[in-house]
């Protein structure tokens, strides 16, 4: 098995969704509704993954699912 390369990130997180607040599904509870979509955003003010620079990279997801996600 190859090693892990080091890596660290240091940046912002912000996410939204169709549940109400405080969204459920962060508590592995059923969304509001039983269903949620939801988008989350990063951004990497200091990173590097081994080699590699991260500095300045943003990042989207957008998710939709019904039921409990942890379930």
């Amino acid at each position: 098995m190859n090693a892990v390369p080091q890596w660290r990130l240091a940046g912002d997180w912000f996410d939204i969704c169709s549940c109400d607040i405080p969204c459920p599904c962060e508590f592995a509870q059923r969304p509001t509704g039983n269903h949620c979509q939801g988008v989350l955003a990063w951004h990497v003010r200091e990173g590097q993954y081994g080699d590699v620079k991260l500095d300045g990279l943003s990042l989207v997801a957008l998710g939709e699912f019904e039921g409990n996600l942890w379930a």
